[in-house]
């Protein structure tokens, strides 16, 4: 159901492994669960509700709770970061916004370049993935399922 290996599974269960951001998000999407579900959102301090990926840092804001309606996140990359992601199963529509630097956005089979204060928005249901240039960037994340 989630594309991931037994064994990978295996050792992550057994705490041999530490999962990437995009492995943990196919687990939530392969058992049909948020994201944000896997990270304990119970105190919004606690240094556990965000992913710290060699450098970059993906830290939920929101979550619908189960309802598998929104999901918003801050996300820090490192200059260089690249994350690409699979299409979603589920129709979702993902909005980005940049706080900080340029951020490299790709969808629709073309990197988007934008900078500081630009926004957009694009369907998940296609391949796609962000892309910091040669400064670290931060920017919004709002994943709205449908």
């Amino acid at each position: 159901m989630t594309g991931i290996s037994k064994a990978m599974l295996g050792q992550i269960e057994r705490f041999e492994s530490s999962p990437t951001v995009e492995l943990l998000w196919k687990l939530a999407q392969g058992i049909g669960i948020e994201y944000t579900m896997l990270l304990d959102s119970s105190d919004p301090q606690n240094s556990n509700n965000s992913i710290n990926q060699e450098g970059s840092i993906f830290a939920p804001v929101y979550s619908s709770n189960g309802s598998k309606n929104t999901e918003v996140f801050v996300i820090s990359l490192i200059p260089n970061d690249e994350h690409l992601r699979e299409p979603h199963d589920n129709v979702a529509e993902e909005l980005v916004h940049v706080l900080e630097g340029q951020l490299e956005v790709f969808y629709d089979g073309v990197w988007h370049l934008l900078k500081t204060d630009q926004k957009t928005k694009f369907s998940a249901a296609q391949k796609h993935g962000y892309r910091a240039l040669d400064s670290a960037t931060k920017f919004i994340n709002v994943i709205v399922y449908k």
